[in-house]
């Protein structure tokens, strides 16, 4: 695999879910690579804090009020992004949620319909909001974060997660199915799905052995900052190894 070029000194990269667990850790090392890190956090008050630490290891950041649930702050975000910067060079499609654990035949239907909510309509009104900046871009890159549980052929074993495995699934498809659109109309965006593989999260519980976020980060960074000649439309695991579907 090509390394990271450096063409993407002061691109501007927009994180959903960017102040706390993989998402941070993915703006902090954008933002030493010397990316503008745009933090997309509903909290407020979290993403400043976000933000604050970020601008204290001399990272160029900035809080974008972004509930991926709520259209209007989706085109809210778009709007602020085009004034500010004119452009989106990386957008990275980590907001998710995980509200189940029980067997599939005792999951709720709220519970299916609260995480495709975020987990699915979430990144496609936010991808969808944000190709005309993408557009604007020498090197347009989406990174669609996605799941192990989400493969057909590498399943993780005893984990019930309906919800959450057919969500990431369905994303994994929408890679798919943008990839075609912008290889037809010779646009220059790149959009990959990416399993970082497991860290030790909120979503995770903080489960003692598994590796820090950082390490999960290395992946998503890694496909945000893809050189010309790189894959596009495909679906990927941590040390970016190609998954199968």
């Amino acid at each position: 695999m090509t390394s990271t070029p450096t063409s993407y000194r002061g691109a501007i990269a927009l994180i959903t879910g960017g102040n706390k667990g993989i998402g941070f850790e993915t703006a902090r090392q954008l933002g030493e690579l010397g990316l503008i890190v745009l933090i997309g956090a509903r909290d407020k008050t979290r993403g400043e804090e976000a933000v604050r630490k970020l601008e204290n290891e001399n990272i160029q950041a900035k809080l974008i009020e972004l509930d991926v649930t709520k259209q209007h702050t989706v085109d809210d975000a778009a709007q602020q992004v085009l004034s500010d910067y004119g452009r989106l060079d990386v957008l990275i499609n980590n907001a998710a949620v995980y509200l189940e654990g029980e067997s599939p035949s005792h999951t709720h239907m709220s519970k299916m319909r609260e995480t495709f909510e975020t987990n699915v309509f979430g990144v496609f009104a936010v991808t969808k909001a944000f190709i005309p900046l993408l557009q604007k871009s020498n090197n347009g890159r989406i990174v669609n974060v996605s799941s192990q549980m989400a493969s057909f052929g590498k399943p993780l074993p005893d984990r019930n997660r309906l919800a959450y495995s057919t969500a990431k699934t369905v994303v994994n498809m929408m890679t798919v199915q943008f990839d075609r659109e912008f290889r037809a109309q010779n646009w220059n965006i790149k959009i990959n799905s990416v399993n970082p593989g497991l860290a030790k999260t909120d979503m995770s519980n903080n489960k003692e052995g598994y590796p820090p976020p950082n390490e999960a980060a290395r992946t998503i960074v890694h496909f945000a900052t893809l050189p010309d000649d790189g894959p596009s439309g495909l679906f990927f695991g941590p040390e970016t190894n190609l998954l199968p579907w």
